[in-house]
């Protein structure tokens, strides 16, 4: 920790001297001061002792993170160090006394489970307090993934869903922005470095949209997936045959280049196919309680995520639905009707990667 108290005093480890008696401000134990050539100064907890509140652990990068965390954001408002929130038994690493609102700057350099995150997140909204995640360089030279976003990416003014970091070398913010999926689940982003805080506010443009998906080597990249077994693209395979299709061989009215939030699992395109295959199962009329089943069921099949700890989604997967079933309609394949959709005529399927090849170099010559 980089302060501690004396006689209900709050003193910077950068001005402690080793003749005085320092005690934690949150649970009031002895502390000593450390000083050494490669550290800064900081004071820590005696050996075996205990305390009650949440502490990130002091590597050189978390000390001198959060002192350029506080010099950067003193513009939104009065910085402090290491706030002690008793109530949530907590402590921020940065506190700005934000008018509107406070909030909390948690600098996570130290891997950390997701029901700490959601824990951590859900004691600062308790106390109407903003937390607001970055993280160090070990989660900085991660690729986009995942257990990332689901973690630490927040919708923020000008930024979209992003992930910031704080780059302890250079002084300075990295966001990753605007993060989106290709239609097979590919994450990218765009990526801007922010050396002060008016930088951050004016925040980046959207990057350009990734290039058309290759319809040919995607379906022969699942049909060499499926021939090793692959685990995620054999559920999905299980699937399509209790309704006699191949992965494979979609049809092309469910094919689409089309790039969502990261929260679609295995990509947009495979949700699509296996719902243009549960769609057509013989029924003559689909209902949009049907719909809506069907559309939740396949965004599981994919492992697709409504949310993550700091961000809902459940909207993307509506905008999904919708736009398969204008394209359907669009086709000729389905048609409104008082209860929903009524099947006009089932989408032609193709036998598998060999058999859309055939036709697909028939059309093209």
């Amino acid at each position: 920790m980089l302060v501690a108290e004396v006689q209900r005093q709050l003193v910077d480890a950068r001005v402690a001297d080793r003749q005085t008696a320092y005690h934690c401000p949150a649970c009031h134990a002895p502390v000593r001061l450390h000083r050494g050539r490669q550290v800064p100064p900081y004071f820590a907890h005696l050996p075996q002792a205990t305390c009650g509140v949440s502490s990130e652990g002091e590597t050189p990068e978390h000390l001198r993170g959060k002192r350029q965390l506080a010099a950067f954001f003193r513009p939104w408002g009065p910085a402090t160090l290491e706030r002690v929130l008793p109530t949530i038994h907590q402590r921020a690493d940065v506190w700005i006394g934000h008018q509107a609102q406070p909030v909390a700057v948690e600098f996570q350099c130290s891997p950390l489970a997701l029901e700490a995150v959601a824990q951590r997140t859900a004691g600062y909204r308790q106390l109407g307090v903003y937390p607001l995640w970055l993280l160090g360089h070990r989660y900085r030279r991660q690729r986009l993934n995942w257990r990332l976003i689901e973690r630490f990416a927040s919708w923020l003014p000008q930024w979209g869903l992003c992930l910031l970091f704080w780059d302890v070398r250079r002084a300075c913010l990295v966001v990753r922005h605007h993060l989106r999926q290709d239609a097979v689940g590919r994450y990218w982003g765009g990526q801007r470095r922010v050396g002060n805080w008016t930088q951050f506010l004016l925040g980046a443009t959207p990057p350009m949209a990734r290039p058309v998906l290759d319809d040919h080597r995607l379906r022969l990249q699942w049909t060499r997936g499926l021939q090793r077994q692959a685990p995620q693209l054999r559920l999905i395979q299980e699937q399509l045959y209790l309704t006699g299709h191949h992965l494979a061989g979609f049809p092309d009215v469910l094919a689409t280049t089309q790039s969502t939030a990261p929260v679609f699992g295995q990509g947009l395109l495979l949700w699509r196919i296996v719902m243009g295959a549960w769609l057509f199962r013989g029924r003559p009329e689909i209902t949009v309680a049907e719909v809506r089943t069907l559309s939740r069921r396949a965004y599981e099949l994919v492992g697709g995520h409504a949310h993550g700890v700091r961000f809902q989604a459940d909207h993307v997967l509506t905008s999904a639905q919708d736009q398969l079933l204008a394209d359907l309609v669009a086709g000729r394949y389905l048609a409104l009707s008082a209860q929903g959709w009524r099947v006009r005529q089932a989408p032609r399927w193709f036998r598998d990667y060999a058999d859309w090849l055939k036709n697909h170099e028939k059309i093209k010559f």
